[in-house]
């Protein structure tokens, strides 16, 4: 077993907001978000399923809000994307390195 040091605490709350903050931006806030889902995912397939008590759009010219839960992350899944956890990445370098440098050594989930 390991100890996770307050640093790498503070490393992965840094990424996490700005992971967040960047995938905000994407999904809510850029216009060729919703198009991309749809021809990238089967979302509208999955939308048709009947699974769940309620319909899996609210409105089918809607934004991302418009999507419901269930087309929405399986979608995600099955075409593998992972877009959502690839937005992080590019935030690393924002980090120290050195502390990231350790955290790759010495931590077993990283």
């Amino acid at each position: 077993k390991f100890a996770i040091k307050s640093e790498w605490r503070t490393a992965m709350d840094q990424v996490s907001a700005l992971s967040r903050d960047e995938y905000r931006q994407i999904v809510r806030h850029t216009p060729q978000f919703v198009p991309y889902f749809r021809a990238a995912t089967p979302e509208l397939e999955l939308a048709a399923l009947n699974v769940g008590s309620r319909p899996a759009k609210r409105n089918p010219k809607g934004g991302v809000e418009s999507l419901r839960a269930i087309p929405w992350i399986f979608s995600w899944s099955q075409n593998r994307n992972n877009c959502p956890a690839w937005l992080g990445v590019k935030n690393l370098a924002q980090l120290d390195q050195a502390i990231l440098q350790d955290m790759y050594a010495n931590w077993g989930w990283f």
